[in-house]
């Protein structure tokens, strides 16, 4: 396993042993993105997300159409993140 294969349960058993307080906004949302894009780096799509919709609160108020307006966001991350959102 690469260092970036690992990283998925890094982050997992991290949240699991530490909760949310030491992840930065990118990191809580690579965390949830990780069930919604199994086989991709969330890192970047986290990354674009925030920087589009300026915090991780607005993401996940964010209206669905208006994140499926973001490269990369497939219907499955959209209602993940507005399912969040509620």
């Amino acid at each position: 396993m690469t260092t970036h294969e690992g990283h998925r349960q890094r982050l997992r058993r991290r949240f699991l042993l530490e909760g949310l307080d030491n992840f930065d906004e990118v990191q809580v949302l690579e965390l949830l993105l990780f069930y919604a894009l199994p086989y991709r780096d969330p890192n970047a799509l986290g990354l674009v997300l925030i920087d589009r919709f300026g915090s991780l609160c607005n993401v996940l108020d964010a209206a669905y159409a208006d994140l499926l307006k973001v490269p990369g966001v497939t219907p499955h991350i959209a209602t993940l993140l507005t399912l969040c959102g509620q």
